[in-house]
């Protein structure tokens, strides 16, 4: 063997020694820092975002001591630097090998090789390399050590930083203290949403969707009685579950604001629960853009709708409805066309195309087309949206007589007579399914429909302030359809009336009456009148005041206040202000209650009352905030609320 092999062979000891202890310092130096961080989570409990800094500044710390090691020893890749290396360990050599490398092939050379084989470096390297390597193996050792004996929940906060980890800080609980702090909060949203489930840090209020599966957990369990803890939310009390030191209790988001308070022996907590309502889809039709009149029911139809919604949806088509006769003899179809199924996007556009000539349309039929989506939510819904309504009409020539003063007015009857008529299958299909329903889904669904009967009644009420103020013909003032309306809304009242204490069987009768009305005014005739016809005469001396008739005036009472949350809120926030400063916990629990209160009345304060909240909760002046609620209350509540809106007609 020769001295450029010896010194090859020592080189790639070296090389391998430098290479391992640089991985071996690595991971000594990562598990020193983990062990740090972990020491310094127990002592001050470290928040969510300082915790996921740990690992990335852990990883650039255990590189750059790797480098470091593999830096220094940077000079084992050189032949002569190894070669001076086993020189200064072996001093027999005098130098003949680092000689020997430069001679190589040189006259002279095969003494030197003779010399250097006549030395024995064994076990020269054997000590800097035992060394090299043992020192970071004893120290990764004792690392590996101390982290073991850290207690399990403190490291895994600091290698897998989440919310809801808060539970795994282990905590030195005083005798008789409360197990209301620290919780966390898991959120389960529902199945049909495809979400994945989150956790919540000790929070102070929990937004959701209604139906969300929603678990309270803290600990302490084993140090006390079970049976004194206990969360209610209203009169529903929830169940509460025992396992190990955890105790955890869980229900799903109600549909409206609540507070669910936790107790412990004489300690209480609250939870804000502010349900998520998932709202239905929002349709739009964009062809046909508006009302139209064919010539002759022929040709291509061609159906486009925009379909959107929160969170998901599930299907969608149009629907036709192709209405001929007149009068009371009138006969409707209902055809659907363009279903497709959506698999729970967020937004989509579907599309048909009509043949006209296959639905047999007759001069003076009516073919009324809308867009109509569902969302997958299988908790309170299904959700389901509805377009606008377009009207096609085919043209009549027997209708040619007609003279249309006001086309709005008559394409909105044509809406209001749709929507009336599906008010009326809505309400036949609900009256023959009741003994299917439970009798609190039967009420509230004739209640909405009820709701519904009065708000198309509002409108048929602007029809007729339309037509008896038509601008520019001459007459103001009562007409043949606006009479006919106003028994229409009549009837619409009585409808309306009878279905808001569910009973469909009489408010039926109002509704077919209401439709009979409706139409009987939409083919009415409409016709221009000359001149301008008063309903009565004036008397100029009356209007002038200056008459001699005697003034009756009927005695005047004083008018209830109108109700004014938002002044009653306000009035809140100011005790719950003096409270904060003399009993913080009492103050914190009252804007609590005033939060859930607020996301039903005043949903612009909302965000501000969670930030005094919060402020609260870390020991900060919650001032600043609170100072926001209260202008934005006071702008709503500075006006005399003693007097009324006006309301009154030009």
């Amino acid at each position: 063997m020769n001295a450029t092999t010896r010194v090859q062979r020592a080189r790639a000891t070296l090389i391998v020694t430098v290479a391992v202890s640089a991985l071996v310092w690595a991971a000594a130096a990562a598990g020193g820092m983990l062990l740090l961080a972990s020491l310094a989570d127990l002592w001050v409990a470290l928040s969510l975002s300082a915790r996921r800094f740990i690992l990335p500044t852990v990883t650039i710390g255990a590189v750059g001591v790797g480098a470091l090691v593999l830096w220094r020893g940077r000079h084992s890749y050189s032949l002569s630097r190894v070669a001076l290396f086993i020189e200064e360990r072996v001093p027999a050599l005098q130098y003949a090998l680092v000689t020997a490398l430069d001679a190589a092939g040189q006259p002279g050379a095969a003494a030197l090789e003779r010399r250097v084989a006549s030395v024995n470096p064994r076990g020269a390297l054997r000590p800097p390399v035992a060394r090299a390597l043992i020192v970071p193996a004893l120290v990764l050792t004792l690392v590996l050590v101390a982290l073991i004996i850290t207690p399990a929940g403190a490291l895994e906060r600091v290698l897998h930083p989440r919310p809801g980890d808060s539970l795994l800080h282990p905590a030195v609980r005083e005798l008789l203290a409360s197990r209301l702090s620290p919780i966390a909060v898991r959120v389960e949203p529902p199945t049909y949403t495809r979400r994945a489930a989150h956790d919540l840090d000790d929070p102070s209020s929990v937004q959701a969707l209604i139906g969300s599966r929603i678990t309270v957990r803290g600990r302490g369990a084993a140090a006390g009685a079970a049976d004194s803890l206990g969360a209610q939310l209203g009169d529903s009390t929830w169940n509460m579950a025992i396992e190990g030191d955890t105790w955890s209790a869980g229900a799903t988001m109600p549909a409206k604001p609540a507070a669910l308070r936790i107790v412990d022996r004489e300690y209480d907590r609250l939870l804000v629960l502010e349900p998520i309502i998932d709202e239905p889809p929002a349709v739009v039709l964009k062809t046909p853009a508006r009302d139209t009149t064919y010539q002759e029911g022929k040709g291509r139809l061609v159906l486009t709708a925009e379909v959107k919604d929160d969170i998901g949806l599930s299907h969608a088509h149009f629907e036709l409805l192709h209405t001929s006769g007149g009068g009371e003899g009138f006969e409707t179809k209902r055809t659907v066309t363009g279903s497709r199924g959506l698999g729970n996007m967020t937004a989509a556009t579907i599309r048909a195309v009509v043949q006209l000539d296959t639905m047999h349309l007759g001069p003076g039929d009516v073919l009324n087309v809308r867009a109509i989506a569902w969302d997958g939510n299988d908790v309170t819904g299904p959700g389901k949206g509805e377009s606008d309504t377009r009207t096609i009409r085919i043209y009549d020539p027997a209708r040619k007589d007609t003279v249309n003063v006001n086309p709005a007015v008559a394409a909105a009857l044509d809406t209001s007579i749709l929507s009336q008529r599906m008010l009326i299958m809505r309400a036949d299909t609900l009256k023959a399914h009741k003994s299917t329903l439970d009798a609190e889904d039967f009420v509230g669904k004739a209640l909405d429909l009820g709701v519904r009967q009065g708000d198309l009644r509002n409108k048929v009420l602007s029809i007729v302030y339309d037509l008896e103020h038509v601008q520019g013909v001459g007459f103001v003032g009562e007409t043949p359809s606006s009479k006919l309306l106003k028994q229409a809304a009549d009837a619409m009242l009585e409808a309306s009336t009878e279905l808001r204490i569910a009973s469909l069987s009489t408010a039926l009768p109002h509704m077919w009456r209401a439709l009979r009305l409706l139409q009987k005014a939409r083919n009415n005739k409409r016709y221009w009148l000359r001149g301008l016809l008063l309903n009565k005469p004036v008397e100029v001396d009356r209007v002038r005041l200056t008459g001699t008739d005697p003034a009756s005036v009927a005695d005047r009472h004083a008018r209830d206040h109108a109700d004014d949350p938002r002044g009653s809120l306000l009035t809140r926030v100011d005790r719950a202000m003096i409270l904060v400063d003399t009993a913080r916990a009492v103050g914190t629990d009252s804007l609590k209650m005033i939060l859930v209160d607020a996301l039903v009345d005043a949903k612009d304060v909302t965000d501000p009352l969670r930030a005094a909240i919060d402020a609260l909760k870390v020991g900060e002046d919650p001032r600043a905030p609170l100072l926001q609620v209260r202008r934005r209350l006071q702008r709503a509540t500075n006006a005399d609320s003693t007097l009324s809106d006006w309301t009154g007609g030009s």
